[in-house]
């Protein structure tokens, strides 16, 4: 009775570790299903254009996405009963065993189903490779934005546990973090004042990265960004 805050946790699947190859968006557990009152639609895309979850014996993975529709009837059911809810976008990604390629953070074979903190850049023009990767997750993120507004959530996550993009140093920058504070600057621009937007760090991500002689706390561009209205650690 004593709990507060909820975090509504809303998923979308990357296809790929390599963060200028990975793909976002929203997807199904199930291609073809009529539903009702409504059909399933999230940012637009139907269920016959959205990812398709892998599925191991026939079984699915991973959930798919809750429909927008289902997310506006929740957070407004929360706020009902009178909880604080922040709007949690959380990315799953979605690459079965058969398909895994070397792992790029160099930590030998890629797992299945692996955990979104090893996306990462391979050789080459990190930077390049860190933009292709927010073309992709920025809509995703924005989305949501703007569905907390609509909604009237308490709060948003920009991302959580982006470890190996945050951590990434390229030309003296880290240009990840550098792309979440635009991020969080232009998701304020959308939900206003009245929604606390941050980011959540994995508890191995926040602290200092400590490269030979050199020491950086890559976040600390992120955590004051005049956007980010608290420090969060996952």
């Amino acid at each position: 009775p004593n709990v507060m805050r909820v975090n509504l946790v809303v998923a979308w699947f990357g296809d790929d570790l390599r963060c200028g190859e990975c793909s976002i968006a929203p997807g199904v557990e199930i291609a073809a299903k009529t539903t009702a009152p409504h059909s399933w639609s999230v940012a637009g895309i139907s269920r016959a254009g959205a990812h398709l979850v892998s599925s191991i014996d026939g079984r699915p993975s991973y959930g798919g996405t809750p429909s927008d529709e289902s997310v506006r009837q929740t957070v407004a059911m929360l706020k009902t009963r009178g909880f604080h809810v922040t709007l949690y976008p959380f990315l799953l990604m979605d690459i079965p065993a058969g398909n895994a390629l070397p792992d790029p953070s160099g930590d030998g074979a890629q797992p299945a189903y692996p955990w979104r903190g090893r996306i990462t850049a391979t050789a080459g023009d990190a930077v390049s490779q860190v933009d292709a990767f927010f073309d992709e997750y920025r809509p995703f993120i924005l989305h949501y934005a703007a569905l907390a507004d609509e909604a009237g959530a308490d709060g948003i996550l920009i991302g959580s546990e982006l470890r190996g993009l945050t951590r990434l140093k390229a030309g003296g920058v880290f240009p990840a973090v550098g792309a979440l504070a635009a991020l969080a600057t232009d998701v304020h621009a959308i939900v206003g004042e009245g929604c606390e937007i941050s980011y959540a760090a994995d508890w191995t991500e926040y602290g200092a990265l400590v490269s030979g002689d050199d020491i950086d706390f890559p976040l600390d561009a992120l955590w004051a960004n005049d956007a980010i209205n608290y420090v969060g650690l996952d």
